[in-house]
């Protein structure tokens, strides 16, 4: 089955939540105008942008590893080659594609595990962010103006049924699965930046004036707080701050500016 093509982000802000251990990060974003993306395996759930993989048969799981070997052996004279894969399709045969096909999940995930990958959300109100990525409102969320050539690639997220994300091992658009994830996780409403694993970089620069305000939980630290608003005040150009609050009328996280 085919993954959907992921689809530039409609919202006009872009919200990432953080919590108050990642406050170094945070004074290199404020001052340096640098995201770090991180990779798969850093991110919090273990099956994060890793799709099924369909079951092969016999004959395609053995031109599947052979044409793998050959590209990892350019210089392999036409005898030699002859040779191995006789030997690789007798395997093949031998141990049957169910006994294999851990052995692709393998290299299909520590393929993915490479991306890089950079989380937002479309809202600064979700009770389930602070919760969860905010230490329990003890943290803070940073607002980006969803313009310029960084986020021209922020991408909405698809979430999926499990059923949708089987594709084979031969999948041509491999990339499109970073943008996938269960349903699950549908309430996160989010929106990533991706890095492919050639790109090499772990960290991107933007436009300081992208980064429009950074809003702080209800439940931040006096401390971080004050080093937050003076960091704020620092920056090039100063950087608004606001502070959420609940709103038992409404039912509602509201902002007060400071």
């Amino acid at each position: 089955m085919a993954l959907p093509i992921p689809q530039k982000s409609a919202a006009p802000y872009l919200y990432k939540y953080s919590g108050p251990a990642n406050l170094n990060w945070l004074k290199d974003i404020l001052h340096e105008h640098e995201i770090y993306l991180p990779n798969l395996t850093q991110l919090n759930d273990d099956n994060d942008s890793l799709p099924h993989l369909t079951m092969q048969s016999e004959q395609d799981m053995g031109d599947f590893l052979w044409d793998m070997f050959k590209r990892a052996n350019p210089l392999m004279s036409p005898q030699q080659l002859q040779h191995e894969e006789k030997i690789l399709r007798f395997n093949v045969h031998l141990h049957g594609p169910a006994a294999l096909h851990p052995n692709l999940v393998q290299l299909l995930d520590g393929h993915l595990k490479h991306f890089r990958v950079y989380s937002m959300a479309k809202r600064y109100d979700m009770g389930n962010m602070w919760a969860l990525y905010a230490a329990n409102h003890s943290g803070y969320c940073l607002e980006f103006q969803n313009v310029g050539d960084l986020f021209q690639y922020a991408m909405d997220v698809n979430y999926l049924p499990s059923k949708n994300m089987e594709i084979p091992v031969t999948y041509p658009d491999l990339w499109r699965a970073v943008f996938c994830k269960t349903r699950e996780w549908r309430c996160e409403e989010e929106v990533r930046l991706m890095l492919p694993p050639s790109d090499g970089r772990i960290k991107v620069r933007f436009d300081p004036v992208w980064l429009t305000r950074i809003i702080l939980g209800k439940a931040m630290s006096e401390e971080n707080r004050n080093t937050i608003r003076l960091w704020a005040k620092e920056r090039k150009p100063e950087l608004a701050v606001a502070t959420t609050y609940y709103d038992a009328t409404n039912r509602a996280i509201k902002l007060r500016d400071d």
